[in-house]
C-alpha cells in the first residue's frame, strides 16, 4: 500500500509601515505666571515616523494662539526646521488658554501635515483692592485687581495678566461676552469671603500669608529672605529713583566704603580730599579693559586752569604698546628721556650678517670684533610717521642699510645705502625713511 502527500507552500506578504507626521511638544503644557511671562520655552520637534522608524523632518511651523475656541493671534516660524522653540509675548493674549501647533509641507501654509493642541496653565493673581467704581478707558487695570460696584452687588475682578480694561461697564461685558471677556464677576459672598477680604483696617498679632499687597506699609523693622524691589523712598541717605540710588546735595552725607584687611579698600565721599579712593596692596587696585572698534579704556579730561593736571603719577609708569600699535602723545614735554638701544656685536660677539629693525628699537650700534664682509640693516617698509632711528658703526666695515630710503643730499630714493663709521639717523615721512647726517 503507497500513500501520497501533498505539501503546500504559502507565502505572506507582510503589510507596508503606517507612514505619518508626528509632532513632539516639551513640555505638555505651557505654564505663564501672574505677569504672562512664560519661564520654560515650548520646543516643538517634527517627527517622520514610518513603522518603529522615526527621523526628524523639516516643516513650517505655525501656531494658533485662541481663548474659548477663537484665535487670538498666530505666530510662524521664520523657515523651515524640524525643531522650534517659542515663547509667548508677555504684552498680549493674557486670557489665551491654549496654542494650536501645526506642522506644513510648504511656507504657504497651504499642505497641513500634523496638528496638536497645547493647553495653557496660568497662575492665580494675587487679589488687590481698587477704590471706587468702574473706572472707563483709558483706564487699565492689572491682573487681580478688582472693586465693589454696591449698586448692583456685584465685585469684578480683572483676570488678565496683560493691564486693560473693556469698552463697557464689566458687567454688560461679561454677560455679552462671555467666553473673550477678562472680567470675573461674582455674587456669592461666603464663598468670595475666603479669597478676598474687603475691610478697612485689620487688627492681628499675625499675618501668614503667601503673597500680600498694600498700599503703604509701616514698620519697627523686618527680615527678608527674598528680592526686595522698590521704585521710591530712601535706603539710608540714598535716595530711591527711577536712575538708581542717589544723594545730590551741596553737602551729600551718603558714603560708601568696601574695606578688606586694612590695605584694600573702595571708598567714595569718604576722604574730604578725594571723591573716590580705591587701594589695593599686593594686588591691582583698578582694572579696566576695553575691546572692539572705537573702544577707550581709560578717558580723562581736567578743565583747563591754574595747577591742573589730567593726570598725576608718582612711581614708575609702564606704557607698553604692543607690535603695530603705539603711545601718541601730543604736545610732550619731558626730562630725562631714554631710548631703545639695540647693540649688535659685543667684545666676545660678532654682528650679524643681518639685522631688521624692530618698533622698539631706537639706538642700533654696530660692534665687535672685525668682519669679512658688510652687515646689512633692514629699515621697515611701514612704521609710524615720525618714527627716528639713529645708526652708529663702529665697525672696520661698511653697514648697507636697505629699505624705502630718501637720499641725504636731494630727494632722491634709493633703496641700499652703505653707510661707513660714521653716525647718523633715519626719519620715516609715512612712505620714505630720510636720511641725515649727524654734524
Amino acid at each position: 500500500m503507497m500513500v501520497t502527500a501533498f505539501l503546500s507552500v504559502v507565502a505572506v506578504r507582510e503589510p507596508d509601515p503606517v507612514e505619518y507626521v508626528d509632532i513632539e511638544c516639551q513640555p505638555a503644557a505651557i505654564s505663564v505666571d501672574c505677569n504672562n511671562v512664560q519661564m520654560v520655552p515650548l520646543k516643538l520637534k517634527a517627527l517622520h515616523r514610518s513603522g518603529a522608524d522615526a527621523a526628524l523632518l523639516d516643516v513650517f511651523w505655525r501656531l494658533h494662539v485662541q481663548s474659548a475656541g477663537k484665535d487670538l493671534g498666530t505666530a510662524d516660524s521664520p523657515g523651515a526646521s524640524s525643531e522650534w522653540e517659542y515663547y509667548l509675548p508677555s504684552d498680549k493674549w493674557g486670557n489665551a488658554d491654549s496654542v494650536i501647533v501645526e506642522a506644513y509641507r510648504d511656507s504657504a501654509r497651504e499642505t497641513l501635515l500634523a496638528q496638536k493642541r497645547i493647553s495653557i496653565v496660568r497662575q492665580n493673581p494675587s487679589p488687590f483692592p481698587v477704590d471706587g467704581d468702574w473706572k472707563p478707558l483709558p483706564f487699565k487695570y492689572k491682573n487681580g485687581e478688582y472693586f465693589l460696584d454696591k449698586t448692583l452687588g456685584f465685585i469684578f475682578m480683572w483676570m488678565n495678566p496683560v493691564p486693560g480694561n473693556s469698552d463697557k461697564h464689566p458687567f454688560f461685558d461679561v454677560a455679552q461676552n462671555p467666553d473673550t471677556t477678562s472680567w470675573k464677576s461674582t455674587q456669592e459672598y461666603p464663598l468670595l469671603g475666603t479669597q478676598l477680604l474687603l475691610a478697612r483696617k485689620i487688627d492681628a498679632d499675625l499675618i501668614d500669608v503667601d503673597n500680600l499687597r498694600v498700599k503703604h506699609l509701616d514698620g519697627a523693622d523686618g527680615d527678608f529672605t527674598g528680592s526686595v524691589t522698590a521704585t521710591e523712598g530712601y535706603i539710608g541717605a540714598f535716595k530711591i529713583t527711577n536712575r538708581g540710588l542717589e544723594n545730590e546735595k551741596e553737602n551729600p552725607t551718603a558714603t560708601l566704603r568696601i574695606g578688606k584687611d586694612g590695605g584694600k579698600f573702595f571708598e567714595v565721599n569718604v576722604s574730604s580730599g578725594a571723591m573716590c579712593g580705591i587701594r589695593g596692596d599686593g594686588i591691582t587696585a583698578l582694572s579696566l579693559s576695553a575691546y572692539g572698534d572705537h573702544s577707550t579704556g581709560v578717558k580723562v579730561m581736567a578743565q583747563a586752569g591754574y595747577d591742573t593736571c589730567a593726570i598725576e603719577a608718582q612711581g614708575n609708569v609702564d606704557l607698553n604698546a604692543r607690535s603695530g600699535e603705539s603711545v601718541r602723545i601730543s604736545r610732550l614735554r619731558a626730562s630725562g628721556f631714554a631710548a631703545g638701544v639695540r647693540n649688535l656685536g659685543s667684545s666676545i660677539m660678532s654682528a650679524p650678517p643681518s639685522y631688521t629693525v624692530s618698533d622698539t628699537d631706537d639706538i642700533i650700534i654696530y660692534g665687535g670684533p672685525d668682519l669679512s664682509f658688510d652687515p646689512t640693516l633692514f629699515l621697515p617698509s611701514s612704521a609710524v610717521t615720525g618714527r627716528i632711528v639713529y645708526l652708529k658703526n663702529q665697525l672696520n666695515r661698511n653697514v648697507w642699510v636697505k629699505g624705502p630710503l630718501m637720499n641725504a643730499n636731494n630727494r632722491g630714493t634709493t633703496n641700499a645705502s652703505s653707510i661707513n663709521q660714521i653716525s647718523c639717523f633715519f626719519i620715516f615721512d609715512g612712505s620714505h625713511w630720510i636720511h641725515f647726517y649727524c654734524g
